[in-house]
This record gives C-alpha cells, sequence and structure tokens, in this order.
C-alpha cells in the first residue's frame, strides 16, 4: 500500500511539473542549463568549442528552438523565416577566433544575423557524440538486432567539482599561534585561487587539526611556501599531497565497438546502413582478403583518428582521407564512408523528442529542412 502510494505521489509531482514548465515561459538561462543537463559539456573533446556561443543582450525567452546539424545560409533564412529564439546547431558555427564580424564573410554574416534577431546560438558537438545514447549510439543502431555488444572506443571522464581542481592537500595544523597564522594563511589563498576550495577541517588525537585543501597543481608551490614558515622543523615533510582522477563514466565516450551475434556479409552490413541513414549510395573500400563482418568500429564524422589502430572487420565514418582508407583496407579492414554529415543528422530527429519531454510543450522544436550535406553522388 505504501509503494502504491508513493508511485502515485511521484506520478503526481513528475505531473505537476510537466504542467508547470508547459504554462511557463523559458529563460534561455534556464533552456542552457537544461540542454548542459542533458548533454554535459564536459563530455566534450579538449580541443572543441561548445556550449553558449551567441547569446543576444537583455532578458531572452525561448519559445522556438530550431534544431540543425550545421548553421549555413539557408539554415539562417529558416531561422530568421521561422522567429526563433535558438539555434541549436550540432556542429558549432564558431570554431576559430573570430577577428571580425562583417557581411563580406558568410560565417561571419550569420553570426550578426543573430545578433540582430536575437537568436541565440548553441552547440553541443562532441559532447553529443561521446554522449551514451548519443549521436554514436544512434549510428550503431543501423545494425538493431544484430549487435551482441555496442562498446565506445574511448573512455569519458566526469569533470573535476570545479575546474582545474587537480590535488587533494593534507596539511597537518599545531595548536599553537603559528599553526592559528597557517589556517589564516591557508585560508586567504584559498580564497584568492577561483580554483580552489577548503574540504574540510578536523581534529587529530596527537595534538594536531588537519586541513584538507583541494587545489590546482599551480597553487601548491605557494601552499608548501605556506606550511613550511610554520614553527616546526621541515613541516613540509608532514604534508600528504594527492593527485585526484577524474572517474570514469560507463557507457559514455567517443565512438563505438559493435560485437555482432552471427558474422553478415560486407553486402548486407552495407544494405543496413544505408537503410538506416536513408541513403542511396555509399562509397566502400573492400578490404584486402575481406571476410565476412564479426566487427564493426564506428565513429560519426570525421572518424579516422578515434578508428585509428582499431581492430575491426569494418569501419563506418563520414569521412576518411584516402591514405587512411589505403592503411586500413591493407590491414583487413573494409571501410564504409557516407559523408561527413549524413551519420550524424538523422540524430537530430531522435534527439527533438528528447528535448520536448525535457523543456516541455511551452516550447516548439523544429528540425531544419533546409540542413543538408553538401557532397551528393551524381
Amino acid at each position: 500500500m505504501l509503494t502504491s502510494c508513493i508511485r502515485h505521489l511521484v506520478r503526481h509531482h513528475i505531473q505537476l511539473r510537466n504542467y508547470h514548465r508547459a504554462m511557463s515561459n523559458l529563460t534561455l538561462c534556464s533552456v542552457i542549463e537544461e540542454l548542459n543537463r542533458l548533454a554535459p559539456l564536459s563530455l566534450a573533446e579538449p580541443w572543441d568549442n561548445v556550449g553558449l556561443l551567441v547569446e543576444p543582450s537583455g532578458s531572452k525567452i525561448v519559445k522556438k528552438i530550431l534544431l540543425t546539424n550545421d548553421l549555413t545560409t539557408s539554415v539562417m533564412q529558416e531561422a530568421e523565416d521561422s522567429s526563433v529564439d535558438l539555434i541549436y546547431s550540432y556542429h558549432p558555427p564558431i570554431f576559430a577566433p573570430l577577428k571580425r564580424i562583417s557581411a563580406a564573410n558568410w560565417k561571419e554574416n550569420i553570426i550578426a544575423k543573430c545578433l540582430e534577431n536575437k537568436i541565440a546560438v548553441f552547440s553541443p558537438h562532441t559532447a553529443l557524440d561521446a554522449l551514451k545514447g548519443g549521436v554514436n549510439d544512434w549510428l550503431a543502431e543501423a545494425f538493431g538486432s544484430h549487435v551482441a555488444s555496442c562498446e565506445p572506443l574511448t573512455t569519458s571522464y566526469a569533470a573535476f567539482p570545479r575546474r582545474n581542481c587537480t590535488h587533494m592537500v593534507e596539511i597537518p595544523v599545531p595548536f599553537n599561534p603559528e599553526g592559528k597564522k597557517l589556517v589564516r594563511s591557508i585560508l586567504e589563498l584559498v580564497a584568492s585561487v577561483p580554483e580552489a576550495r577548503l574540504e574540510e577541517h578536523i581534529s587529530t588525537a596527537d595534538g594536531y587539526e588537519q586541513m584538507t585543501v583541494m587545489a590546482p597543481e599551480k597553487a601548491l608551490p605557494s601552499i608548501i611556501e605556506l606550511v613550511n614558515q610554520c614553527s616546526f622543523a621541515n613541516a613540509s615533510r608532514y604534508v600528504r599531497i594527492i593527485r585526484v582522477e577524474k572517474p570514469p563514466i560507463p557507457g559514455h565516450g567517443m565512438g563505438r565497438l559493435i560485437r555482432l551475434k552471427e558474422p553478415v556479409t560486407v553486402t548486407h552490413a552495407i544494405e543496413l546502413v544505408k537503410s538506416h541513414l536513408k541513403l542511396q549510395h555509399v562509397r566502400l573500400a573492400i578490404a584486402h582478403n575481406a571476410k565476412d563482418v564479426h566487427t564493426i568500429a564506428l565513429c560519426a564524422g570525421s572518424g579516422a583518428s578515434i578508428l585509428k589502430n582499431v581492430k575491426a572487420d569494418v569501419f563506418l565514418t563520414g569521412e576518411m582521407s584516402h591514405h587512411e582508407v589505403l592503411d586500413a583496407v591493407q590491414r583487413g579492414t573494409s571501410v564504409i564512408l557516407c559523408e561527413h554529415s549524413n551519420t550524424e543528422r538523422g540524430f537530430l530527429t531522435k534527439w527533438k523528442d528528447v528535448l520536448t519531454s525535457a523543456l516541455g510543450e511551452s516550447i516548439e522544436i523544429i528540425v531544419s529542412v533546409n540542413d543538408l550535406d553538401p557532397l551528393q553522388v551524381v
């Protein structure tokens, strides 16, 4: 009976939350917070430029979102015609630093139009690639019931609670005036370093207190210098410094390695890919001494750097260079290339449902009809 009541209360709470969310106007800040929750930006590759890239001045209510793989001129026109408040562009339209915003350059012109029309731009890119249930898992769905297992090729790690807070420092503090002075100095140092924080301050049974500080590597020399100024000799010898490792996040990471329940022919694998991506043609390089397919390594977009040195019967990605394909086939791996954005774009339709469920019915979410891969087979 109690379990039934709890379930009823939880269901009522969810319905009430969804009602308020549907009836209320969500600010840009609230929407971005939810987008970050769904696909944490900490999953993105270090080189990537993700997150809120264009933020209109003043308060912004979001009522309409346009999803696109690439923010091109035609997609920008679609955004203007549709009166959207936020463009969710999978690829970041701002990647290399901009030195100016002018009408002469098509990318700069797009950013200018976003600012003029007070349209925000958000990009998740590789955060959505690494996400469990993200772009690469969607691409793996091409093989459906044939899949025995599907695991990331790389491992994603949880972010530090504070950026670059990489070390835990345990500091013994004597019960004397010098000890009190040390505590004050450490607290002042922690306050002056944005990434640092006091973790705990406890008393011990041997006449000391112990301060535990989380700090970036750059703050360690200053901490040791303060400790050495303490009254007892070689005080820094009793300080313990522990490097904090980021914990791995199961199921999250770049690329995927698929093991099939039963082997299939390369031809059948191609048909599965074409059906899933709704393509009439793909490019194929058959491996030297190719056999039936037991394993498939995939990476949406340009996957050569992730797939390199992975042992699999087939590589599936959007694009690879001539020499990267040559190397793969000589090593016994067939290569299926679908063009870069064709391995990504279809995910947006699935992601639209996730966003609608998270943001509620007060926000209309549409998928761009003008967003297409620039390359066509003719």
